[in-house]
């Protein structure tokens, strides 16, 4: 329920602007909903570090590198979201938020690669059963990249779709079989 509680509220947050041209940054630029985008990272931040912590938990899987992964992406994500962006790209904070928010989205999807790694070790039938879904949904975000040649709205709704629907299936997956 709380994946998909976010995947609506990122849709909520990117559909302020357009979809085509803006982002979630663009939206954080408009003062009616500056608050509004600072909030929903924290959350995000917060939200995800916790989920990626807890299923690296569930795959027994406890190397202290990936947990300072995911606690380094949180943290840039954190100081991302009180870094002003401004249209003019050029001064400090601006880079600074672009480089926040770039970088952590980049570690969510190298952690999700890890964890696919992990499962065709540790789990093989969970793999062989979902392996697909991240492979072609990274192409897919790819593709997407290469379309509009810029991160905008929907390219953002599909990355949460993309990482929510996946940490789902491996959380739901392991629990079921460490259920049976």
């Amino acid at each position: 329920m709380a994946y998909l509680f976010f995947l609506l509220l990122t849709i909520y947050v990117s559909s302020r602007a357009d979809l085509m041209y803006e982002n979630i940054t663009g939206v954080s630029t408009m003062p009616e909903y500056h608050l509004l985008v600072i909030g929903f990272t924290l959350l995000s931040a917060i939200f995800f570090a916790y989920k990626m912590l807890k299923i690296l938990h569930l795959l027994k899987h406890h190397k202290k590198s990936i947990i300072f992964l995911i606690i380094f992406a949180a943290v840039l994500m954190s100081i991302g979201a009180f870094a002003p962006y401004t249209i003019n790209q050029k001064d400090f904070l601006s880079q600074l938020h672009v480089f926040c928010s770039m970088i952590p989205s980049l570690v969510f999807i190298g952690l999700i690669f890890i964890y696919n790694h992990f499962l065709s070790l540790n789990y093989p039938q969970i793999y062989i059963q979902i392996h697909w879904f991240y492979d072609l949904g990274v192409q897919f975000l790819a593709l997407l990249l290469i379309i509009f040649t810029r991160v905008n709205g929907y390219l953002e709704i599909f990355f949460t779709l993309l990482i929510c629907s996946y940490l789902y299936i491996i959380e739901k997956r392991v629990s079921q079989l460490e259920d049976s």
